[in-house]
């Protein structure tokens, strides 16, 4: 014969126990963050991404009241990086820095294990840099108009480089030498100080890269700024035109960050996110430091960033579709 003990300690634990399975995931989230956070870069460290990330990261976490932990993820263009953010728990301790590859890589990479808008919540922007387009100095060139002509009185002579096929460089420039009629061969480079190394040497004529490393080449002399690629001028720049002002009406492009989360994230743990990165973004130091570089703050609310990011892939898919660029 069995004897049932009733122990009342053991109702009132199952009974805590369903109760805090029926509490909404928004209602526990209320003592987030309560252990340290990482941001995962999906890029290896030294390049403006990593720069961005560090910059943000310390004084992100003291507006959080935890350690925010970088953590470089490199390889597959970012892809890496962003399937691990993908397929981590959706609580809030792992972040992503976002940028414009993750807008367009559904276009070059259809065969990706995730969807890189669909399955990441975004959080808030930080920062856009424009691109500057450069030509190596003994050119006679010393804007759009110009080698434009030039490029069609040397047809099939003039190549330009970019930081790799598909970045938003190498697309930026596909767009403007569309619109302007530029005749120039593409050569790609396994990143930008590669690129600009050769256009300053002269084995390119043309380059197109983001400002900040592009200034120490220009202020040298090697190279010469012809235009750059944001809405406004450079600050560091104030004498070279936008592509909108040398003919292209409203175009505007660039290199951006931002955050995002994997998609189930609680809604008021990506609000208190959001809060503070524009906080974060918005001290005088980090909007300081991020303009000494030629960045622009964007940080702002969830559907500013959402929009910027739909807005790249609604640019740039056709564009590629149309240059047959795909990575398998």
């Amino acid at each position: 014969m069995q004897i049932r003990v009733h122990r009342p300690w053991q109702t009132l634990a199952a009974l805590v126990l369903g109760l805090a399975a029926l509490i909404p995931a928004t209602v526990r989230a209320g003592t987030y963050p309560d252990r340290p956070i990482r941001l995962v870069v999906p890029f290896t460290a030294g390049g403006q991404f990593d720069y961005i990330a560090r910059l943000v990261a310390d004084p992100l976490g003291r507006e959080l009241g935890q350690n925010i932990i970088v953590e470089n993820v490199g390889g597959g263009g970012g892809s890496i990086g962003g399937a691990k953010v993908v397929n981590s728990p959706a609580d809030g301790y792992t972040l992503l820095e976002y940028g414009g590859n993750f807008a367009i890589a559904k276009h070059l990479t259809p065969n990706l294990s995730f969807d890189p808008i669909a399955d990441l919540i975004p959080v808030s922007g930080i920062s856009l840099s424009p691109h500057v387009i450069l030509v190596n100095s003994s050119l006679p060139i010393h804007n759009l108009a110009e080698l434009t002509a030039y490029s069609k009185a040397n047809p099939g002579k003039l190549s330009y480089g970019s930081p790799g096929v598909g970045s938003s460089m190498h697309l930026t420039f596909e767009a403007v030498k569309q619109h302007f009629g530029i005749d120039a061969v593409h050569v790609p480079y396994r990143g930008g100080s590669n690129m600009i190394n050769d256009l300053a040497g002269g084995q390119v004529g043309v380059g197109i890269i983001a400002v900040a490393p592009a200034m120490p080449f220009i202020e040298s002399g090697r190279v010469r700024a012809i235009a750059v690629t944001g809405h406004d001028r450079a600050g560091s720049l104030p004498d070279v035109p936008t592509v909108a002002e040398a003919g292209y009406k409203d175009f505007e492009s660039g290199s951006w960050g931002g955050i995002a989360v994997p998609k189930g994230t609680p809604a008021d743990i990506v609000e208190r996110l959001n809060q503070a990165m524009i906080k974060v973004v918005s001290q005088p130091d980090v909007k300081k430091a991020l303009q000494s570089q030629s960045f622009t703050p964007i940080a702002g609310t969830q559907a500013e960033f959402q929009a910027l990011i739909q807005a790249e892939s609604d640019r740039y898919g056709p564009l590629i579709k149309q240059l047959g660029l795909r990575n398998e």
